[in-house]
């Protein structure tokens, strides 16, 4: 089972979303370099065959980056919530951040969350707004714990 520290919520980013956007940016300058070229040597139709593939790129991942805009706008206010919950978990139990870890990166009803030594299952009301814990006991005592990954921002 896989358990990850309030760090690694706090600081989770998708890194396909930033090459993404740098691939959208590199294509629309492809696209204008093209654009400005075609313009100056209107004679040469290699310049315009050149623009108009760039063209098409950008509007290709524009179109694909549209279509995972919905998806990664709804995981990463999941993610934002879970965040927030880990902080108020921490203070409402009196535990450090550092010493609790959740078994799932979103806010969900039957999670198990890992304090000190000792497991617990997390019920969650219908509304999110309480929560109660209930000792848990692993069958499988192989537990792995992600603390922190380091995410190389552009």
């Amino acid at each position: 089972m896989t358990f990850y520290s309030a760090k690694y919520l706090a600081q989770q980013t998708n890194i396909n979303d930033t090459i993404g956007i740098y691939l959208m940016v590199i294509a629309f300058v492809f696209m204008a370099v093209g654009a400005v070229a075609f313009l100056r040597n209107r004679m040469q139709t290699r310049y315009r065959d050149l623009s108009i593939i760039a063209l098409l790129l950008f509007l290709f991942l524009a179109g694909a980056r549209y279509t995972d805009y919905q998806q990664a706008k709804s995981r990463d206010d999941q993610q934002t919530q879970m965040a927030s919950f880990v902080n108020e978990f921490a203070t409402e139990q009196g535990i450090a951040k550092d010493k609790i870890f959740f078994n799932t990166q979103v806010v969900s009803d039957g999670m198990i969350v890992k304090m000190s030594q000792k497991y617990y299952h997390v019920t969650i009301s219908a509304d999110q707004q309480s929560y109660s814990l209930t000792r848990a006991y692993l069958v499988n005592p192989e537990v792995k714990v992600v603390k922190l990954v380091f995410i190389y921002q552009f």
